[in-house]
């Protein structure tokens, strides 16, 4: 598995099993270069959040990223390996796979999709990808359209807007009825039907729970002051880093989350530090020895702090 130059731009060349393919170069997710991920069985993974393409297509075979990368024919003569491809398909790195469209005539059935976040968006381009021509409705509580929300910890001054998974015009174009604002309240298995806080219902015939999770809060007195945030939306990302610029912050959870919105937050605020229960950063998900190796060289570069506290029981001043 190579990088090889395509005029301005480059192409991932891997022979797997006598056959030689060739790919875009870049993860659709966040552009990581392929030819440092892992090459499995027909397909290869991104070094960075494990994105998973097709060797022979280019297809998307596991998230995260929504988009897959171009495939390019190949052609070997001899010693020669001849990759060809044209100026468009050199223009982007991503490539969206063909959509049905919907024809209520032909596919009377609707696909009710709960959750404005990554599930529901790749669960609508997948129906659609595989030929379902039903209604598909995307229902959201939130007032934007999905969005990518682990961006949230990295660029914590972007709205909503910005980080969109995808443009209002790419859901009208593929019929995917997306609607804001919608909270889901109850759902009737017997009736097939969910019920929704502004008074309405919407039948379905399949329904996808893909609410996500919320952040805990600090069952404390005094967690109700100001300057106390949770993490969850662009709204409260963009609340935390404006009040935090030149302030002492202190940030409870040394996992993912915690430790992105410390090097976020590194040389914006005054200080940082960061409490957690367990001996080292991200203990619990990749284990204290890689944790340990973090805390001594991640810690010294944002010249953040770290406590460590069997739990958070007294009240915050």
């Amino acid at each position: 598995m190579c990088e090889v130059n395509l005029g301005d731009s480059k192409a991932l060349l891997v022979c797997q099993n006598g056959e030689v393919t060739a790919i875009g170069h870049k993860c659709t997710h966040y552009g990581a270069p392929l030819v440092k991920g892992a090459l499995g069985n027909g397909r290869v993974r991104c070094p960075w959040h494990g994105a998973c393409f097709s060797i022979k297509n280019g297809d998307i075979e596991d998230f995260p990223g929504l988009d897959s990368v171009p495939s390019f024919k190949v052609v070997v003569d001899g010693d020669d390996v001849i990759v060809e491809t044209s100026p468009d398909e050199l223009k982007s790195h991503k490539r969206t796979q063909p959509m049905a469209r919907a024809n209520a005539e032909k596919d009377s059935r609707v696909f009710l999709l709960i959750g404005g976040g990554g599930a529901s968006v790749a669960c609508a381009e997948t129906l659609r990808q595989q030929g379902f021509e039903g209604k598909i409705i995307l229902a959201t509580r939130e007032a934007d359209y999905p969005y990518d929300r682990p961006k949230l910890t990295k660029a914590m001054s972007a709205t909503g807007e910005e980080l969109r998974l995808r443009s209002p015009e790419f859901y009208a174009s593929n019929d995917i009825e997306v609607q804001l604002s919608k909270e889901a309240v109850g759902i009737d298995v017997t009736a097939k039907t969910v019920q929704f806080s502004d008074g309405t219902s919407i039948g379905y015939d399949k329904v996808l729970l893909a609410t996500g999770g919320r952040p805990r809060s600090l069952d404390l007195p005094g967690s109700e002051l100001k300057n106390i945030f949770l993490l969850r939306t662009p709204e409260q990302a963009n609340d935390i880093i404006s009040t935090a610029q030149g302030k002492n912050v202190v940030i409870i959870g040394s996992s993912f989350i915690g430790m992105e919105c410390a090097a976020t937050l590194a040389g914006k605020a005054a200080s940082v530090t960061v409490i957690g229960r367990s001996k080292t950063p991200f203990a619990q998900v990749l284990g204290e020895q890689v944790g340990q190796a973090l805390l001594k060289v991640q810690f010294s570069v944002w010249a953040l702090g770290f406590v460590l506290v069997k739990s958070v029981n007294a009240s915050m001043r």
